[in-house]
Order: structure tokens, then C-alpha cells, then sequence
């Protein structure tokens, strides 16, 4: 079976965003893994200044949805090249 790399690559970016966006909104609440941020911070351009902020959570979310997307695609067009139709 082979997979729809557009709606794998969307679903994977969905995915990573909102997950990030979410873990970074609970550091700026709660300061839960903030080590962890300020190591991923280069990572994401125009995130540093804003780390630990509603922005920062935006931007996480932002850059985590391309990577995920990106990811995603990679990841099905590998598949489909390895994997062998059924024929029927």
C-alpha cells in the first residue's frame, strides 16, 4: 500500500506544530522543560529573543510545522520506493 505523500506531509507538519507550540506554551506557564528550549533555540530563526513567550510559542509551532512537513515528505517518498505493490 502505498501512502499520499501530500496528506502524510500535512498530517506529520499538524502534527509537530501543534505539539511544539503546546509544549512551549507549558514552559512559558510553567517553566517545564526550559533547558530544553534554550538548547533547540538556535534551531529556529527569530525564536531566541522570544523563547519563553506566547511569540516564541508561535514561532516554535511555526518552524516545527515546516520541519514536520518536510519530514513527512521525505519520509513517505522513501516509503514508496521501498515498498512493493500487491498485485492483484
Amino acid at each position: 500500500m502505498r501512502l499520499n505523500a501530500r496528506a502524510f506531509a500535512l498530517a506529520a507538519a499538524i502534527l509537530s506544530g501543534v505539539v511544539s507550540f503546546l509544549l512551549t506554551l507549558l514552559s512559558v506557564l510553567t517553566e517545564f522543560a526550559k533547558d530544553f528550549f534554550d538548547v533547540i533555540a538556535p534551531f529556529h530563526p527569530g525564536y531566541s529573543p522570544y523563547k519563553h513567550s506566547f511569540i516564541g510559542a508561535l514561532i516554535s509551532g511555526i518552524w516545527m510545522f515546516v520541519y514536520g512537513y518536510i519530514l513527512g515528505a521525505i519520509f513517505t517518498l522513501l516509503y514508496n520506493s521501498l515498498v512493493k505493490e500487491a498485485k492483484e
